[in-house]
């Protein structure tokens, strides 16, 4: 295959790179851009779609700084005062954060301080919307926001009384932070989660004193419309021929947020979307499908019967589906579950079938196109190599970007080596993802397609790059021997650079590397140092929140050899013996029974408390193998521990039912 030098790839900006130009203090351009795209949205549907969907992508740099963000679009605003632009900028900043504070998705871990801030967001996004709205009428950018504000926080009860009375709160408003009677901890807390978006517990926000003229009335005929359908309202009445947004608003009628797929299928045959075409209705009615099966993959423990009827819906909706994208999706969807059931070359030939309708534009569904294709086509490479090509020029799937390059870097895949076009696609791939998951995505998948050799290449290039997870990956070859010979030892440095980066399977593999290369040492110190460093590393797997880490800690604790490392120790695992873990009691019984440790030997309550992880787990492996080990390793010490057995009374002996535990 023939490697062009890289064709023109779609800017990763909507509009513009907003945060370029406020740090460059280009605020008279920013307007310009903004104004045009506003003007063209009424105009062009393709146009819409950029406008609807710009300010969240292009603001990304601006949200992610942070107060230094917020800083920058205040200096817009100090800048060009009549800027509606600056404010909207600013009520999609709040947004954002009102977000990241309410744990994004389904907010299921948000904590009540997190609830606090992002109602806080929610009211500054709120004022800077009807502040952007005053400054341009036909801003139906604005009202857009509001209705995805209130639909997700709630109307605040002064912007309810704008809307109906068209007046403002005659004072500023305040936020409802509960700093007073706060414990020192919670207060410092509090703070710091302020700071993040650059929100002041003692602000006072002046919001207008009389609503936006643009707004229309609340009331529609008999019926006085509030939250999101007010803002539904308002955003139609400003732009009546919209698309993009509608789409939105099919979401937030979906069961999830307390509607019906029956209200989805009322509102497109409604007034509302008789302006649609027929390929636009169909895509609002594609909503459906997705809302029930779109996040939830078929998996080998599904009922074949089950499995059989969601194939047959989708593979209809699919014959159904009048946007090209629409059936790509539906057919991707297929292809994985086929694969989730293990049926390999239907997941490959339904993959095919998708990829005819729209590039691939997932680095998950590349992957999965690299570890099908390799697998099964081993010895032809053409449609996965036109698939890339095809995908990278997309310019949607970093993966794509990555394996353009790395192809016509290397001359595989059926690509021709062409070193300039494999450099500039690894460039663009690295400014346009830094830090991608992609490129261990595709070395594993490259590695159980039994391309170790590219597996291993691209791994190294990744971590190069700064890809997200390839030290740990080069570990596992490194430990597995992909490519390269076994060697624990080599895999060591990668695991504890991992760990060092927040990973908790790195901190995981690590404690398990360093506890097996102890038990090969053959020196003590170098022997008694690799035991330190894997319970050390357990340790801090558990604090990253590893489900395993605890338990590795405390089995390695129970096999440390050096004296003075089990005294730092012992009171940890007896904290955790107290609380019922068996490993953990486990652990302390071996402790207490060795008699060389003159300090703790005590071999009753070593019986003790290996009863007591009996008791808890009596088919533990661990446990079983602690037993044995210091209980019951020959005839002596099976009747020694038998003795001190029967003198220990049940209720002495720890357990989950036990006052002492």
């Amino acid at each position: 295959m023939t490697t062009n030098p890289i064709l023109s790839i779609p800017s990763p900006w909507k509009i513009c790179d907003v945060d370029a130009l406020l740090r460059a203090g280009e605020h008279a351009a920013l307007d310009r851009l903004f104004d045009e795209a506003l003007a063209a949205s009424f105009h062009d549907r393709a146009a819409e779609e950029r406008y609807h969907a710009a300010l969240p992508a292009d603001l990304q740099g601006c949200t992610g700084a942070g107060a230094e963000g917020l800083a920058r679009l205040r200096a817009w605003q100090a800048a060009r005062p009549q800027s509606a632009h600056a404010w909207l900028c600013e009520a999609h900043y709040w947004f954002h954060w009102a977000y990241e504070y309410r744990g994004s998705g389904w907010a299921g871990s948000v904590t009540d301080l997190g609830w606090t801030c992002a109602h806080a967001c929610a009211t500054h996004a709120a004022v800077s919307a009807m502040r952007a709205l005053e400054r341009e009428p036909t801003l139906w950018n604005a009202t857009a926001l509001m209705m995805q504000s209130v639909s997700a926080f709630n109307e605040p009860d002064w912007l309810t009384e704008l809307v109906r009375s068209g007046r403002g709160p005659e004072a500023p408003l305040v936020h409802d932070l509960p700093l007073d009677g706060m414990s020192p901890e919670a207060r410092e807390e509090l703070l710091a989660m302020l700071a993040r978006s650059g929100l002041q517990a003692d602000e006072r926000i002046a919001c207008p004193s009389s609503a936006p003229a643009a707004l229309p009335s609340p009331m529609q005929g008999k019926k006085m419309l509030t939250g999101k359908q007010y803002w539904m309202h308002a955003t139609m009445q400003i732009h009546p021929r919209l698309f993009f947004f509608l789409r939105q608003c099919i979401w937030f009628m979906q069961p999830r947020w307390g509607g019906s797929h029956d209200r989805v299928r009322a509102f497109i045959a409604s007034p509302a979307c008789a302006h649609l075409d027929e390929v636009e209705k169909d895509r609002l009615r594609h909503e459906i499908w997705r809302d029930d099966y779109l996040e939830n993959e078929v998996d080998g423990d599904d009922d074949p019967e089950d499995v059989r009827q969601w194939m047959a819906a989708t593979r209809q909706r699919a014959g159904e589906a009048l946007h090209p994208y629409h059936r790509w999706e539906t057919l991707y969807w297929i292809a994985k579950s086929h694969y989730g059931r293990d049926e390999r070359p239907q997941a490959l030939a339904c993959l095919k079938e998708a990829e005819v309708h729209a590039p691939i534009d997932d680095d998950h569904a590349m992957s999965l196109a690299v570890l099908l294709a390799c697998q099964l086509e081993p010895q032809d490479p053409s449609w996965l190599g036109q698939a890339v090509v095809r995908s990278a020029n997309a310019g949607e799937c970093p993966a794509a970007m990555i394996l353009h390059g790395y192809c016509s870097l290397k001359g595989v895949l059926g690509f021709v080596p062409n070193e300039p076009a494999g450099q500039a696609w690894l460039e663009l791939a690295r400014t346009r993802a830094p830090g991608t998951l992609a490129w261990n995505k595709l070395a594993s998948a490259l590695r159980y397609g039994g391309r170790e050799a590219d597996a291993f290449a691209l791994a190294t290039m990744g971590q190069a790059a700064g890809g997200d997870s390839c030290d740990y990956l080069l570990g596992l070859f490194h430990e597995d021997g992909v490519h390269v010979a076994p060697d624990l030892s080599q895999a060591v440095p990668y695991y504890r650079k991992t760990a060092e980066d927040g990973g908790n399977m790195g901190a995981y593999k690590l404690g398990y590397a360093c506890y097996n290369l102890s038990l090969a040492a053959k020196d003590p110190a170098e022997r008694g140092q690799l035991m330190q460093e894997a319970v050390e590393a357990m340790r801090k797997a558990h604090e990253m929140g590893h489900t395993d880490g605890l338990e590795g800690m405390l089995m390695f604790i129970g096999d440390l050899n050096e004296i003075p490392a089990r005294h730092r120790y012992v009171d940890l695992v007896r904290e955790h013996a107290q609380q019922g873990h068996p490993a953990a009691m486990a652990a302390l019984s071996g402790l207490l029974a060795d008699p060389a440790d003159k300090q703790l030997y005590d071999y009753r309550e070593s019986v003790r408390w290996i009863l007591g992880a009996q008791a808890v787990a009596p088919d533990d492996g661990y446990v079983k193998n602690m037993t044995r080990i210091h209980h019951e390793d020959g005839l002596i010490a099976k009747l020694n521990f038998k003795l001190h057995r029967k003198g220990i009374k049940a209720h002495e002996i720890p357990g989950a039912d036990n006052a002492m535990v």
